[in-house]
């Protein structure tokens, strides 16, 4: 996605709309979602991707790094974390 977040317009491509149904967690479908933005980005030549959060400690187990505190304007959370993860080349 191109644009998600109105007080950030001057970065993406964004990571949006990760969500696992409540019946499939603990079944590792996250991780695989996950594990999988690595080579989907590589493919399609992106370098690196942002995604902005209320999770603290979820996504830094797939090599994303905390940005800073962002205004989302949205009244249940106002503030959320920003993060960005560096796309690595193939092994």
């Amino acid at each position: 996605m191109t644009e998600d977040l109105e007080s950030r317009p001057d970065i993406y491509p964004w990571l949006i709309n990760v969500y696992v149904e409540e019946t499939y967690r603990g079944q590792h479908v996250g991780r695989k979602l996950m594990e999988s933005v690595n080579e989907n980005a590589r493919k399609a030549n992106i370098k690196e991707l942002y995604l902005y959060t209320k999770h603290i400690g979820l996504y830094e187990k797939f090599g994303w790094k905390f940005v800073e505190n962002v205004e989302t304007f949205k009244p249940d959370s106002p503030i959320e974390r920003l993060y960005k993860l560096e796309i690595t080349s193939e092994k």
